[in-house]
């Protein structure tokens, strides 16, 4: 099971008035452990009044490349980010699981592909990492970057996004789009939504076919940006999508996965080559939380689905997950669940955190 590691704040950057860029050094034994694909993010814990926090925040460096970084939005209310906001320090450490994810690009120096990225908001950290690693290490491929906004003084990371766009100008187009903010052509206004979508690609994508399509920002937005893509004709084996924040909950009366009978189910855990067992009541609300009860920590960061920090084999049994944002198709077909948003159907289950 990955576990936690300490890393050391080197360096606190503010990025816009409510968003910091985190840096962060690897201690020399943990360098192999915290290799990553550029779209990757990282859990991470922090203590209030004795009780654990749990965050995911994405990767904006790029491999190979130190120090690694993350952007963190300032969330009014938010625990970690305001603990970010108002009391991290350089020096200070924090622990970091090493990264996760599904939302990644595979760089290859011998593509030559066209990439198109829709992103919203802090939507762009994951994709800063991928338009870095592609224009730097993908000589012969292009980028092509829409990306909204409400204002441009809340735009994270317009500096590093103009820098690269001077040194790739012939591979890297860029677009800004504000919601908030009146733009000299109507094209650059307004939301991301289908029409939006429809409208940029027919403008500024003409002849290209993209290979592959990125696509990150709050929930609303993902399913409306997939669905135009497919329509315009990209297959959706090409489009990638990341989440962030847990999406909002379901109001149409759909079923959880919770069973409600008094029955018990034997839950054995294999973790770091060790079998744990524990009896779960069925009116228990997922597997972490009543592992949790009886003592026995496993993994976890976002418990809404998304980030696949808990991401765990069923090698014996049956569960039934009730959200799913964070496997590939391919993975749950294989065996995989997201333990945070899964109860027991069998009257014993084994899963196991060792298989990958």
């Amino acid at each position: 099971m990955r576990k936690y590691h300490y890393l050391t704040v080197t360096r606190l950057q503010k990025e816009t008035a409510d968003s910091v860029r985190i840096a962060l050094s690897v201690p020399a034994a943990a360098v192999s452990e915290f290799e990553f694909l550029p779209g990757q993010h990282l859990p991470l814990q922090i203590h209030l009044d004795d009780k654990p926090i749990r965050r995911t925040y994405s990767i904006c460096s790029v491999p190979g490349k130190t120090p690694l970084e993350i952007g963190v939005r300032i969330q009014p209310g938010g625990q970690f980010s305001e603990f970010v906001a108002n009391s991290l320090k350089v020096g200070d450490k924090l622990q970091v699981m090493p990264p996760n994810g599904q939302f990644h690009a595979s760089i290859d120096r011998d593509n030559v592909k066209t990439y198109l990225a829709f992103a919203a908001g802090s939507g762009i950290t994951p994709i800063m990492s991928i338009l870095r690693a592609t224009l730097e290490q993908e000589p012969g491929s292009r980028f092509l970057l829409f990306y909204g906004n409400r204002h441009q003084r809340t735009t994270m990371f317009i500096d590093d996004l103009y820098a690269l766009k001077n040194r790739f100008p012939e591979r890297l187009q860029l677009y800004f789009l504000f919601s908030q903010e009146e733009q000299e052509f109507d094209i650059f206004s307004g939301r991301i939504d289908a029409d939006k979508v429809a409208e940029l690609y027919r403008l500024f994508c003409a002849g290209l076919h993209p290979d592959e399509a990125f696509v990150c920002g709050p929930d609303t937005m993902i399913a409306t940006v997939k669905d135009a893509l497919e329509n315009i004709g990209m297959d959706s084996s090409g489009i990638h999508i990341e989440r962030y924040g847990a999406p909002r909950k379901r109001k149409d009366g759909a079923p959880s996965a919770k069973i409600s009978t008094e029955k018990q189910t034997i839950v054995n855990v294999i973790m770091d080559g060790h079998k744990k067992s524990f009896d779960m009541p069925a009116d228990s609300n997922n597997i972490v939380d009543a592992a949790a009860e009886q003592g026995i920590e496993l993994p976890y960061s976002c418990k809404g689905g998304v980030c696949a920090t808990c991401r765990t084999f069923v090698r014996d049994g049956e569960v039934r997950m009730a959200t799913n944002y964070g496997l590939e198709p391919w993975e749950v077909e294989k065996g995989f669940v997201l333990a945070c948003q899964s109860v027991p159907v069998s009257d014993e289950i084994t899963i196991d955190y060792d298989k990958t």
